[in-house]
């Protein structure tokens, strides 16, 4: 089951089902009032609306304030049982690691229900509030991806300010090495190890003197990487054992009380090997940290007990089956984007997973960067914070902002193109659906007419190569995206060393005729060319090419003075 806050501008599509469901609990006196207040929540934008799906359909309607449920309301012709309405409220307040459930009624409960309560775990105090502690034994799941697993350490960041314990970790490749960093609860040595990287530290293979800070450079150190691994059957590990010697104390681990499981990979075999890492032998459990590790053959294999063992992500990149096979109640998922195999597991009804994954792309795999492992972090940190606390608003970036405040800086804009052009943006609810959809392909998100305003911030600044690695609000983002004109971002700059994809990437959005970047100037240019037509053609483009036609005019909004 999956949950979703509710917006007004797409109560629409739902209010049908409303009109067929009934109160489960005796919030209000009758089932027209308890659908009556659950509607006026949702279309005065409260925050409190939720709804929670069966698959794709409808299943309940939850009002949830400041952790209170105030409202439950059901199709009514659901065919359900309180087990499955008390797991998928349970579920509900699990995705954000909620300390418990609370029911608060009007009126005192009857015996009947009373018994509900108590036979799902409830605690009934002063017979109309009914009280549930919820139980957590957390899994924490760290896949593999060399490079980029700096972003697990931002997770395990928030996680920490957050106060969500963790009792299970498994890990593979650089999942492995974070786990054993997270056991040692030591989040600025952490911290600092990751922003001193680079691939010196991790392999050894002579280096070129081109810098890695152009495609050419980074080209040229990937072919002296390649040509160094073939010529020695993997490249030398022996930078990555000094560091896992130097980082890890004896102490600390042989203390920890956490349980670590990590997977590496059997040669010649290609069996999965899994280490319960608190039974490590005492000389072996750095050499399974390194095992897990190696990527072969670009990384040499590691020998432990006259057997070979490589990169864990050779069978099972992200271990989430481990996880469930020692009881974890919860996952938390951090997919960094690693080569390797991911599983097919079954997650059971009763388990809650948060898989956290960004949508930017977060460097090379093989060659380390202190300055994008700093990003990586920071990035991971403000993700799992948007994630796990409802503070923050975005996809692509992270904004300390309220809805009614993104609302607000939404009308300006759609003020300034009424008053500019004579043009109203979605004034019919087809228009603002049409609109709405074309933004959700490239955005790759939730839009709804509420936040178009900020999702075309989000897809400027994108295409302006400014940084996600910082907790913005919407009017420090438009001051940037106005000086980006004047002055273009670098994107090595911004963000540290970018992989070969990237680069290419950069050069496709830059020169190609048919990238987003090169249709935006394009479109610019016609709508230009003459500025008395330019009304006619913003309306035609709006119509056809919405998406475009938006961004170019958020963009002359801000470049006017927008929230000055």
């Amino acid at each position: 089951m999956r949950s979703e806050q509710l917006v007004a501008s797409e109560w629409s599509k739902l209010s049908h089902q409303l009109s067929k469901s009934i109160q489960l609990l005796p919030f209000y006196e009758t089932h027209t009032i308890a659908r009556q207040v659950f509607s006026k929540n949702v279309r005065g934008n409260s925050g409190t609306a939720y709804v929670i799906y069966k698959g794709k359909t409808p299943y309940l309607f939850l009002s949830v304030e400041a952790g209170n449920v105030t409202n439950v309301l059901i199709q009514e012709t659901s065919k359900t049982s309180w087990s499955i309405v008390f797991l998928a409220i349970d579920r509900f307040f699990k995705q954000t690691f909620q300390s418990r459930v609370i029911f608060s009624f009007p009126q005192a409960l009857n015996l009947h229900l009373q018994e509900v309560f108590l036979k799902h775990d409830y605690v009934i105090k002063e017979d109309k509030t009914a009280v549930k502690n919820l139980a957590y034994h957390t899994g924490l799941v760290l896949g593999g991806g060399g490079a980029r697993g700096a972003y697990q350490i931002g997770v395990w960041q928030a996680l920490k300010e957050l106060a969500i314990p963790i009792e299970i970790i498994t890990g593979t490749s650089v999942g492995a090495l974070n786990g054993a960093l997270i056991l040692q609860d030591d989040f600025e040595a952490a911290r600092n190890m990751w922003e001193k990287i680079d691939t010196q530290k991790i392999l050894s293979f002579p280096t070129t003197v081109a810098s890695s800070d152009t495609l050419g450079g980074m080209v040229s150190q990937i072919g002296s990487f390649t040509l160094s691994a073939i010529q020695s059957m993997g490249v030398s590990t022996q930078p990555l054992q000094s560091l896992i010697r130097d980082t890890f104390s004896q102490e600390k681990m042989a203390a920890v009380t956490t349980d670590f499981y990590l997977v590496a990979t059997e040669l010649p075999s290609m069996q999965e090997k899994n280490i319960h890492f608190n039974e490590c032998q005492r000389d072996q459990w750095q050499s399974w940290l390194l095992a897990s590790a190696s990527f072969f053959p670009a990384m040499a294999a590691t020998k432990i007990a006259n057997k070979y063992y490589v990169d864990g992500g050779y069978r099972n990149n992200i271990p989430v089956d481990l996880a469930l096979r020692k009881d974890a109640t919860e996952c938390i998922i951090v997919d960094v984007k690693g080569p390797g195999i991911t599983k097919a597991t079954k997650i059971p009804a009763m388990v809650s997973c948060l898989t956290l994954q960004t949508p930017w792309t977060m460097g090379a795999v093989l060659l380390f960067d202190g300055i994008r492992s700093a990003k990586n972090i920071q990035l991971g940190y403000l993700e799992t914070m948007k994630a796990l606390s409802k503070k923050y608003v975005g996809y692509w970036y992270t904004f300390d902002e309220t809805m009614s405040s993104v609302e607000a800086f939404q009308q300006e804009f759609f003020t300034f193109v009424e008053e500019t052009y004579q043009l109203k943006i979605g004034n019919t609810t087809e228009k603002q659906n049409k609109i709405c959809k074309k933004l959700r392909k490239v955005y790759k998100d939730r839009v709804y007419t509420e936040n178009i305003g900020l999702v075309l911030v989000e897809l400027l600044a994108k295409s302006q190569d400014i940084s996600a690695s910082k907790l913005y609000n919407i009017n420090e983002l438009v001051g940037i995206l106005r000086k980006s004109e004047e002055m273009k971002p670098d994107l090595v700059e911004a963000i540290g060393m970018i992989s070969i994809q990237e680069w290419l990437k950069k050069y496709y959005e830059d020169y190609f005729l048919l990238s987003d970047k090169q249709q935006l100037i394009l479109m610019n240019n016609v709508l230009e060319a003459d500025r008395i037509e330019k009304p006619q053609r913003l309306m035609f483009f709006l119509d056809k090419l919405p998406v475009q036609a938006l961004q170019i005019l958020m963009k002359e909004f801000i470049q006017e003075g927008a929230n000055e």
